[in-house]
């Protein structure tokens, strides 16, 4: 990888390192741990969006998050305010078809895995797979669990009591 191309994705890269260490560090309070989840998965989504397109194999596999670190992660958001949320399994079907259950919990271990484990590509020397992975991954999986976390986190923001000093 060019370093123009490392200089491009760097502010990603930071957000991926900080939306980690936010998952993986001490709980906030529940309405604090909200706040923080809907910053980050802000920031994510609107930077995967320029992430540029490159072409590689899945690197190591060596490097995946295990299933039981994923578990401890789904645990941990576990302990957020909300957990299963209502959703449109075909959003773009107006008439309204079937209606999905959704869970936090899920959306944000899922992303977690996903970074994480093209951080873990990155940190082993595999910046293009790493590039590759949160690329691809994005478009087919964690961007859906990050738009779908967005719209929850907003909507439970919408309803919190305000006070005006």
């Amino acid at each position: 990888m060019s370093q123009d191309t490392l200089d491009t994705i760097a502010p990603f890269v930071e957000s991926v390192r900080a939306f980690c260490r936010w998952a993986e560090g001490d709980l906030l309070p529940g309405d604090a741990q909200m706040t923080a989840a809907r910053r980050h998965l802000a920031r994510l989504y609107a930077q995967a969006l320029d992430l540029p397109q490159r072409d590689c194999d899945w690197g190591d596999e060596a490097r995946k998050v295990s299933h039981e670190a994923w578990s401890a992660m789904f645990k941990r958001f576990g302990a957020l305010p909300v957990n299963y949320y209502a959703e449109s399994a075909n959003p773009l079907d107006i008439a309204g078809g079937d209606t999905m259950i959704g869970d936090l919990a899920d959306d944000l271990a899922d992303i977690w895995r996903d970074l994480k484990h093209g951080l873990n590509l990155l940190d082993g020397g595999e910046a293009d797979a790493a590039l590759f992975h949160w690329r691809e991954h994005f478009i087919i999986h964690w961007g859906s669990h990050a738009a779908s976390a967005l719209n929850v986190l907003q909507y439970w923001e919408q309803r919190q009591p305000r006070t005006w000093a």
